[in-house]
């Protein structure tokens, strides 16, 4: 079974493992012929510095995040119409009868605005399919079927963008989860790259191994005399 949540196995942030990443290539690229003796193979190499590049070119969670967001957006816009337009249907029936009434309560909505997607959804279909039933008895007050009309095509449109935002939810899940395997992937090419670079260097030049530390430490600045 996937693994629907891995877990992270770098300690920084994405943008510093791609970071540090670039920052190896040149080592890698000038140590080569060296650490080919170790057995680091030039499509090894290759292959770290691909995979960089490619993981450069994804999206970020921050891109996702405001695609997600405007697909919120426009689906809060449509439901605020649709409950503008049952609104207008339903004073019209209350005008007639009182909300607390049987015949009312027929028509199955009530509170629009405080109800889920779905329910709202569902309470549209059957105020439309209510108010096209007992038409005649309203159309005195001002129901008609242009409203009715107008109600079923702003539900459909309201559904279209439920499944805009589930489908929204769902890429940026997928993606994310992508990331964040692919990271674990380059994460580890990283180490054990950077593993071999320094215990090559170790002994003989400490400036050289000190390129090869996965999480390189930055020295104090020195306040100026």
């Amino acid at each position: 079974m996937l693994d629907k949540h891995p877990i992270a196995e770098y300690p920084s942030t994405q943008a510093a493992l791609w970071q540090r990443s670039l920052d190896l290539h040149p080592a890698l690229l000038r140590d080569a012929a060296l650490l080919a003796t170790r057995g680091v193979t030039a499509a090894r190499i290759q292959t770290f510095i691909d995979d960089t590049a490619e993981f450069g070119e994804m999206d970020p969670d921050t891109v996702l995040q405001q695609e997600g967001a405007t697909v919120t957006a426009e689906k809060d816009a449509v439901r605020s119409s649709l409950e503008t337009a049952m609104q207008q249907v339903l004073g019209i029936i209350g005008a007639q009868d009182p909300p607390r009434t049987a015949r009312y309560k027929r028509f199955g909505a009530s509170n629009v605005e405080n109800l889920s997607d779905a329910k709202l959804h569902l309470a549209a279909t059957m105020l439309v399919k209510q108010g096209r039933k007992y038409l005649a008895e309203y159309a005195g007050v001002g129901l008609t079927e242009q409203m009715l009309k107008g109600i079923e095509t702003q539900n459909a449109d309201f559904v279209e963008h439920l499944t805009d935002r589930k489908e929204a939810e769902s890429t940026r899940a997928g993606a994310t989860r992508a990331r964040i395997l692919f990271a674990n992937g380059l994460y580890r090419q990283l180490v054990q790259l950077c593993a071999i670079g320094e215990a090559y260097w170790k002994l003989t030049d400490a400036t050289k191994a000190a390129e090869y530390v996965v999480h390189p430490t930055v020295a104090p600045a020195v306040p100026a005399q």
